[in-house]
């Protein structure tokens, strides 16, 4: 069967929301077949799916060309800035909330993204993208990724706002995604940081292929046994 056969769900709300007792239901109506294994093993594994896609429109159409990196990376301030739709065009892909991954599993996507080929093409950024739908530049961030330190902001904060950050260190796998970061506008209900598994597909991609691809994706990653809670957000950071 062809992924141009797959007719699009267009059911939006985050796949992992799932119930136990109804999960293969669940499963089956709101992710289309060849993303479905992937995902049950992603959910069995305790990693929190939030948007899948693999159907006819994630195909090419003539005159189009695929959404790279190099394309959006300097979009992020642009009101006509690239979608997450748009990076699935020629592309099957998954995307997984990054705040509730593990450490090994966050350290294993880093490893992955870095990927080269025998000719030097960087076919790991091809695969991987972190995503966020706008640029985070509130000061919890900024203290979390490194990009400023807590002794600049106590010179610039009064003593009582300061109090807002004094237990905030710098998060090295958080300042690692946003070294490696890009911008694409997706709903504001979703999470801010995520990252966008993707497979590269074309008119005669078959659906076998697409889910053997996604299911030995899932089984790179760790086993979290129940959902990885993100840390405490500050008082500063839930403003946003």
């Amino acid at each position: 069967m062809l992924i141009s056969e797959i007719e699009p769900i267009d059911r939006y709300g985050q796949n992992f929301l799932i119930i136990d007792r109804s999960i293969n239901a669940m499963i089956e109506n709101n992710i289309e077949l060849p993303l479905q294994k992937a995902c049950r093993i992603f959910y069995d594994k305790g990693i929190e799916t939030v948007m899948s896609s693999a159907n006819k429109n994630n195909l090419l159409k003539p005159g189009e060309k695929p959404l790279e990196k190099e394309d959006v990376r300097d979009q992020e301030f642009l009101t006509d800035r690239a979608t997450f739709e748009d990076a699935g065009r020629g592309y099957a892909w998954i995307m997984i909330n990054f705040d509730t991954l593990s450490d090994e599993n966050k350290d294993m996507l880093f490893h992955l993204e870095e990927k080269v080929d025998k000719t030097g093409e960087k076919t790991g950024e091809r695969l991987v993208w972190f995503v966020q739908p706008f640029r985070v530049t509130n000061i919890a961030y900024m203290i979390r990724t490194g990009q400023f330190t807590k002794e600049f902001v106590a010179s610039v904060l009064s003593e009582q706002e300061m109090k807002l950050y004094e237990n905030l260190e710098v998060d090295e796998r958080l300042a690692e995604f946003e070294k490696r970061r890009i911008g694409l506008m997706y709903n504001g209900r979703y999470p801010i940081n995520t990252v966008m598994l993707r497979m590269p597909i074309n008119e005669k991609s078959t659906v076998e292929e697409v889910e053997a691809f996604f299911i030995n994706f899932a089984k790179l990653f760790q086993s979290q046994r129940q959902l990885h809670k993100p840390e405490e957000k500050s008082d500063e950071e839930r403003r946003f």
